[in-house]
This record gives structure tokens, C-alpha cells and sequence, in this order.
């Protein structure tokens, strides 16, 4: 079970290739009806992610129900192709399709390894292109290839009958894809770009360009012309089998078997099987165009050298490491187009890497692409930092609707340095109003705490209350200011879990809120009741518990939340962050007042509202504006 245990555990999360129900029904080839009823009688846990399974729990059900003697559905000799799940990776064309399925068909009845079945379609689709000509450097390559797998060539004719037109769309690496299982492609980061996210990156001829996580070469293979030099072209992986078929790809592309491109097997990260770092920042390109991987998975040794290495980061994230090393590499005049995780611009696990950025003085460009990679929880972005002599003092920003609009640079501040890049024009000016006004925060003001991790909610957590056992209660529990009726009971046993907090932060009158949730959802606890990790808790020192519910609740909050933030994971360090107007003692009283009335349903949230306005000097016409922008948010 994925544990909600840190904050950065609960930022993780969101940058994780999630699975479905019916993954595990494709996996095992059986039917959803199966999967649901294996989750009712407890067989396989229930998603242990909102309505979906990280890769580790989805990995550990797989391999136990394959080792395990339950019977599957499906005739004797199932093909394993239905263990597998096909990634188009943009192919749309029907015809094109059924190729690709008829391939992945052929090579699971086959006995190939999935290397060699990946250098068996290279070798049919460069022969059908006339491509693997005798004597030219491609046909030597593959030959060494076939060779260093100590593999028969009479194997490597599996698809000698398949003709595969060459239409630059990565059909090799859709193949590739396909026949792997999804845990080991979500092991570190490995997902692939839609083809329609690159329509507008064109690069220039012959300008010097690197793909320095250039998996397959889908990215190369959309943003180049064929008017380029081929020996300009830097492709770069950890992937020895993506980047063979990168190589015939642009051998394809470019319809050259002597193809010249620099093709090579390098981590942006390390040395392959060594401890030290490689250094490639004394090379420079006018353009690098990526998509590195998120939230790779390294060992505390590996972490513990990252952050030696590179103490002005304090991370050892993945995708912030891999910016700071590309970010060095730009030639002047040179442009970086980087795909990211929305988290980059507001997580202050990435503060660091932001100020590095600011600090540079390129150009900055971001492009807000939403839930743009099947699978993944997290929304993208578009960063694109140009090296130029004219550094415009605002960031440009291409929002919904391909709205465009600048944020001042001068507004990204220290600590943080949060780009808050879903305020458009108008949101800028309401938040100006918000944040020129007299303030308090919570930072070093209150006491935070996170849920309950049990280890096992099937083991702890029943449906049922008995005479030893008391409510605990679930984030999706928690309502604006009340729980609900509590549905689950445990018999709290704090040295039998994961992770507790200090049991005084239960056992006391406190703000519990959800975790998972685009908004801020939060009620005051007056019976001392515990919380499960999926929802979090704090206790102000001073500041009075019915004004900040009053506050968090409202729209304009939510509203200041989805501006600066655009989290769907409510974090401490968001709570810490947001203003608490300087009220006197007359006016907090006034909200104590107005808590219990809208408790006992004798008011409206929006007369609360009105209150909050008074204080930011908000007009009906900007009030109209944060209602109709937080329309449709999750509650």
C-alpha cells in the first residue's frame, strides 16, 4: 500500500503513473467483474489511490495472483498478448493499428526475448524501406547488435512478412512499449509524449539539438524537418534498447542507412554502474528539447550524493536535477523546452531550482498542457527558457483556451519563489488587492500533523463500530466546518501502525482538512477524534480556529488556493503560506459569531464571504470574477 507517511511522500504521489482496475484486468486477462469481486472478498486490497492503484501496490497484486493458484479465465493457450497493454503512442490510422497488433501477436508466440524482438521488427522495417542495404553503417550496427545478443539470425526473420511503411510516428517504439509490462516502464519515471503536445516545437535546420531522455526518439522525430544535418542530432538515454530503435528511427527519418546522428547511451544523472557524476555541461546546443522523467526512485546512497553534489538544489528529485544540468548546457541564443510536472512552479520542494532559473535571466515561457500523459495524476507544463540578451522582465504564460498573459518577475519572491502561472491578467490584480493588504500567516504559528497510517486499513479500519473500538475519520469524511457521519471504526492501537502522530495532536480541539482535494475543506474538531492519512490536521497558537475555518472555507480562498497554488494535494506548506487578515478582537469575535451561525445553517457561506472582502477591499465585480473561477472545483 502506497502510504501517505511525509509531505514529500503525499508531492510523490502526484507525479506517479497510476493504474486502473482495468489494468490489472489486462494483465491478468481476466474480466473487470473478476477484479471487482477479488476486491470485495478481500483477495486483492482495494485502490489504495483515490479510485486507482500506484505502481507498487498494482505490481505486488499482479505478481501475487500469478504465483498464487487462482484459477484465470480464458482458454488453456491465452495468448500473452493480453497480459500486455498496447500504447499506440499517437498511431491513429486503423490500418496502421492492426500492423501493430498483428506484430505484438507474432512476437507473443514466439520465443524471442523482448530485445530481440524489438531488433527483428527494426530489421523487416528497414528492409521494407530499403534501408538495410549490405555495407552501410546501419546494416554493420544491427549486425554487431544481433551479435552481442548471442542470439541465431535465422530468429531475427520473425517479421520478414510484415510490411511497415516508414510514416515517422514511431512505430518501433510503440512495439517496444507494448510488450513490456507497465511496472517496469513506471519504475523510473518511463512514460512517453503525445505527438500533439510537440506540434509546435520546430526546430531550426541544422541548429545543434539534444534529446538528453530521448527514450525512442519521439520527440527528435516530431520536432525535426528533414532538411536537418543528421550529425547535429544528439540523442541521449539509460535505455539501450530505446536507443537502438531511436537510431534506426532517425535512420527512417532522415531515409539515410549512413545516418550520422549521435546516438548515445548516457544518464543526465550518472555514470551507468559507477558513483560518480558525468559531467556533460562543457557541451553546448541551441536547443534541447526533453521530457525527463518525474519522481524517479533512487537508493539513499544515490540520493545522499545527489544532495552533496549539488547542495544549492536541497533535492534529490529527478526532473530538478536534470533542469539545473540542461539549463548549463544552452548555448547563447540557445532554447530549452522542458516537459514538467505542474508542481515545479508552486511546490516548495522546488523552490531552489526556480530561483536558479530566475537568477539565469533567460526568457522565460510556460505552457499550462493540464492532465496531458495518460495515467499520470499530476498536471504538465511547458517550460521554455530562451538565452538571449533581451531577458524580458515577465513571464510569459499560454493558459486555457490559449489565453496569453505576463507575470511580473518581481512577483516571484523569496522564500518560495512561486510562479503562480494559472493568475491571468485579471487574477493578478485581485491577488494584488489580497496580498498588498496587512497579513499574518501560520508559518512557526501552529502545529501540524498528518493522518494515521495503519499499514493495513483491511487489518484495522472496520466498517462496524464495537464496544472497544471509536470513529476515525477519512478526508472524505471532513465537510466545511463538521465531519460526517463517521463510517469507519478502530480499536486504536498506536504502537500496531506506520506512523502516528504525537498522540496529544488527537486527543485536543484542532483543524482537521482533507488532503486529496483542489480546495481547501476544513472543520474544527471539538471531540478530540482521529483522523486517517488521508486527511491532515493542524492547531494554531494564537490565531482563533473559527476565523481561519471561516476563512478556508470561503470561496476567496479557494480561490487564492487555485491561483497560487493549483494543487490537488493540500500541503502544509500551503497552509503556512495563506494570509490571515490582522483582525482585532472585535472583528475575530464578530467571526466567532458568524461560525456558529452558519453551523447552526442560519447563514450562507457568501455572507461570510462578504465579510472576508471588506478586509481585501474586493468589489462585487471582483467577488463575481472568484466565484465564476472556482466553478466546477472538486469538493
Amino acid at each position: 500500500m502506497l502510504i501517505y507517511g511525509t509531505e514529500a511522500t503525499q508531492e510523490f504521489i502526484a507525479m506517479q503513473v497510476l493504474m486502473g482496475k482495468e489494468d490489472i484486468r489486462d494483465s491478468l486477462g481476466i474480466s473487470l467483474a473478476t477484479v471487482n469481486n477479488w476486491i470485495k472478498t478481500s483477495i486483492i486490497p482495494s485502490p489504495d489511490c483515490g479510485d486507482r492503484y500506484s505502481e507498487k501496490t498494482y505490481s505486488e497484486i499482479v505478481e501475487r495472483i500469478k504465483n498464487a493458484n487462482i484459477k484465470l479465465n480464458g482458454r488453456a493457450n491465452r495468448s500473452r498478448m493480453e497480459n500486455k497493454y498496447v500504447s499506440y503512442l499517437g498511431i491513429k490510422d486503423k490500418y496502421r493499428k492492426q500492423l501493430l497488433d498483428s506484430a505484438i501477436s507474432m512476437f507473443e508466440e514466439s520465443d524471442l526475448s523482448i530485445h530481440e524482438g524489438v531488433i527483428a521488427l527494426l530489421i523487416s522495417m528497414l528492409e521494407y524501406n530499403n534501408l538495410f542495404v549490405e555495407g552501410s553503417k546501419i546494416h554493420g550496427t544491427v549486425l554487431d547488435w544481433i551479435k552481442q545478443l548471442n542470439t541465431k539470425p535465422a530468429k531475427m526473420a520473425l517479421f520478414s512478412k510484415i510490411e511497415i511503411k516508414n510514416e515517422d510516428d514511431d512505430f518501433l517504439g510503440a512495439f517496444y512499449q507494448s510488450i513490456q509490462s507497465i511496472a517496469s516502464k513506471s519504475t523510473n519515471g518511463a512514460y512517453y509524449t503525445p505527438a500533439e503536445l510537440l506540434t509546435s516545437i520546430k526546430v531550426r535546420p541544422n541548429m545543434k539539438i539534444m534529446d538528453p531522455c530521448c527514450g525512442s526518439g519521439g520527440i527528435l522525430l516530431k520536432v525535426l524537418t528533414k532538411q536537418h544535418d543528421p550529425s547535429a542530432v544528439y540523442a541521449r538515454d539509460v535505455d539501450p534498447v530505446a536507443l537502438q530503435i531511436c537510431t534506426a528511427n532517425l535512420v527512417l527519418f532522415f531515409d539515410d542507412p549512413n545516418m550520422e546522428a549521435n546516438v548515445d547511451n548516457i544518464d543526465l544523472l550518472f555514470i551507468e554502474d559507477s558513483s560518480l557524476f558525468f559531467d556533460t555541461c562543457s557541451d553546448k546546443y541551441d536547443w534541447i528539447v526533453t521530457n525527463p522523467p518525474w519522481g524517479s526512485r533512487f537508493s539513499k546512497q544515490q540520493k545522499d550524493l545527489l544532495l552533496s553534489l549539488y547542495p544549492e538544489l536541497s533535492t534529490s528529485e529527478s526532473f530538478s536535477i536534470a533542469l539545473y544540468r540542461m539549463v548549463k548546457m544552452l548555448s547563447d541564443g540557445g532554447e530549452l523546452h522542458c516537459f514538467l510536472p505542474h508542481s515545479f512552479l508552486n511546490v516548495s520542494t522546488h523552490r531552489n531550482i526556480r530561483r536558479h532559473i530566475l537568477d539565469c535571466k533567460y526568457q522565460i515561457e510556460i505552457k499550462l498542457l493540464g492532465k496531458a500523459f495518460k495515467g499520470v495524476l499530476s498536471e504538465a507544463i511547458l517550460l521554455v527558457l530562451k538565452n538571449c540578451d533581451d531577458t524580458s522582465p515577465s513571464i510569459e504564460v499560454e493558459g486555457k483556451n490559449e489565453e496569453r498573459y505576463l507575470i511580473r518577475r518581481s512577483d516571484v519572491e523569496s522564500p518560495d519563489y512561486i510562479i503562480a502561472a494559472t493568475a491571468s491578467r485579471s487574477d493578478g490584480v485581485i491577488l494584488d488587492k489580497i496580498f498588498s493588504a496587512k497579513y499574518l500567516t501560520l508559518s512557526g504559528e501552529a502545529d501540524f500533523g498528518l493522518g494515521i497510517v495503519t499499514g493495513s486499513n483491511k487489518d484495522h479500519v472496520s466498517n462496524k463500530r464495537t464496544d472497544t473500538s471509536e470513529p476515525i475519520f477519512r478526508g472524505k469524511d471532513i465537510a466545511p466546518y463538521k465531519y460526517l457521519e463517521p463510517e469507519c471504526f478502530i480499536e486504536f492501537r498506536p504502537n500496531a501502525y506506520q506512523q502516528v502522530a504525537p498522540l496529544r495532536y488527537y486527543r485536543t480541539r484542532k483543524i482537521v482538512y482533507r488532503f486529496i482535494c483542489d480546495r481547501i475543506i476544513c472543520a474544527i474538531d471539538e471531540n478530540n477524534s482521529l483522523i486517517l492519512n488521508s486527511a491532515n490536521l493542524f492547531i494554531p497558537h494564537k490565531y482563533p480556529m473559527e476565523t481561519i475555518v471561516c476563512l478556508f472555507n470561503s470561496c476567496i480562498y479557494s480561490y487564492i488556493y487555485r491561483k497560487r497554488f493549483h494543487s490537488s494535494k493540500v500541503l502544509k506548506t500551503h497552509i503556512q503560506s495563506l494570509p490571515l487578515p490582522r483582525y482585532s478582537k472585535e472583528e475575530h469575535d464578530l467571526f466567532a459569531q458568524l461560525y456558529s451561525k452558519i453551523r447552526e445553517g442560519a447563514i450562507e457561506q457568501e455572507s461570510i464571504d462578504l465579510e472576508i472582502s471588506k478586509y481585501f477591499c474586493l468589489t462585487a465585480e471582483d467577488y463575481i470574477h472568484i466565484k465564476g473561477s472556482i466553478d466546477g472545483i472538486t469538493h
